[in-house]
């Protein structure tokens, strides 16, 4: 009786365990999407997260960040996988804690216009261009504390006009966001990440427009420069065939 007991009893935790697991990582997951989108004014998508309610290490895959309206780009950010650590207490509470934030190779479209980009869109969208930050604002009420934002080895992919261009970056590390006012907004956290990065692409060796449809001419040039080639040995071979048949028959 006593043995059936604790076999019960064990079944029970485990399946409060479960229980707890699904219910934090979906809290998180949310979370990100919900508040993510209304700040940013734009889709943003999580695949998976996984978060120990009890360590609070965990891991997001394939966040995603829509373009803003009016580029091109399905994306701005594709990021694999994103390690976090939280202080799990703090997730119901009104100040957020984030003890870390690493994302290793986030692949970063850079979409430039004459006048604009779209991650200094993203940026107006926050600081309110776009009434979806404020109505985010209204809503959550959620302050936020990050110790430690690291982005590791960024792959940008600038894209202008019709063409394309891999682009190096330096890591960005930011620490201790909103933690001398004990908090800040989600708004504004993201803001100074994005502002961050847009800086620092700004500040890179970007290929200049001029380099780019250089680049694009030579590569329309050799292609149809190969064309060209290709059609006239196809033509000299079929004039060989047509002249090999004709001899035939005349033999």
């Amino acid at each position: 009786m006593i043995k059936k007991a604790i076999i019960s009893l064990v079944v029970l935790l485990l399946l409060i365990g479960g229980g707890l697991y699904f219910y934090f990582e979906s809290i998180v997951q949310t979370g990100i999407e919900v508040v993510g989108t209304q700040v940013l004014g734009t889709e943003v998508t999580v695949d998976a997260v996984s978060v120990s309610p009890l360590s609070g290490a965990g891991t997001l895959r394939g966040l995603s960040i829509g373009n803003p309206e009016g580029f091109n780009s399905d994306y701005a950010f594709q990021l694999a996988e994103v390690s976090i650590a939280l202080d799990t207490a703090s997730v119901f509470e009104d100040v957020v804690v984030v003890d870390s934030v690493t994302i290793i190779q986030p692949q970063i479209t850079y979409e430039t216009r004459i006048t604009s980009d779209n991650i200094r869109a993203l940026v107006n969208n926050v600081s309110g261009g776009s009434s979806a930050s404020t109505d985010a604002s209204e809503s959550s009420g959620r302050q936020i504390i990050i110790r430690e934002f690291r982005m590791l080895d960024p792959q940008l992919n600038l894209v202008a006009a019709v063409v394309t261009a891999p682009v190096s970056l330096p890591d960005i590390e930011l620490n201790d966001i909103g933690a001398e006012d004990n908090s800040t907004t989600v708004a504004d956290a993201l803001q100074l990440i994005l502002s961050t990065l847009s800086t620092s692409i700004l500040s890179a060796n970007l290929p200049n427009l001029e380099d780019l449809r250089e680049g694009v001419e030579e590569a329309l040039q050799e292609g149809a420069d190969e064309l060209e080639s290709r059609l006239e040995d196809t033509v000299n071979d079929a004039a060989e065939e047509v002249g090999n048949r004709l001899r035939s028959i005349l033999n």
